[in-house]
């Protein structure tokens, strides 16, 4: 048989099939470096919440000590503000205190306690700390003792000793 054309070799494969396999080779390809591109990002996002996890106990931390030292702020203002009455308090009680000493009697010294006060001082009689000193202290105190020394010169030392019994 003969042919008028010279025979052409035929490809293995075809136009349309290495045109198929080359769109079919480069979508793997996409597809594997989707692939590694998602696995990236996970390792890197499991990277970043270890490290979140880590900062998180980290502020707890910091939150604790944050709140003892707001505990203890708190005390140490409570405590203060205890102070600062008891001062208000004993201040005004001083005051209260020297504004009862009648004119003739002299105080030497005062000596306060919890529940104790002690006053020593100079009085021209016993009748006019009696009268005048004695009813006052009487009325604040629950037990007054008062002990008198004469002096040389007729006048009495004397030493007062008033208690304030706790409330049960």
């Amino acid at each position: 048989m003969y042919s008028f054309t010279k025979p052409k070799q035929k490809p293995l494969i075809k136009e349309d099939t290495k045109l198929w396999l080359i769109f079919i080779g480069i979508s793997i390809i996409l597809y594997i470096s989707f692939a590694l591109f998602l696995e990236i990002k996970t390792i890197l996002y499991n990277k970043d919440i270890n490290s979140f996890n880590k900062e998180i106990v980290s502020l707890k931390q910091k939150l604790a000590k944050i709140d003892s030292e707001k505990q203890f702020i708190y005390k140490q203002k409570t405590l203060y503000e205890d102070i600062m009455v008891k001062n208000s308090l004993m201040k005004d009680s001083i005051k209260n205190l020297l504004d009862l000493i009648p004119d003739p009697i002299t105080l030497s010294s005062i000596s306060f306690d919890k529940n104790k006060l002690i006053i020593y001082g100079i009085t021209p009689t016993q009748d006019i700390y009696n009268m005048l000193m004695l009813p006052p202290l009487e009325s604040i105190f629950t037990e007054t003792k008062t002990y008198f020394y004469q002096m040389s010169n007729g006048w009495y030392k004397f030493k007062s000793e008033n208690y304030l019994k706790e409330k049960q």
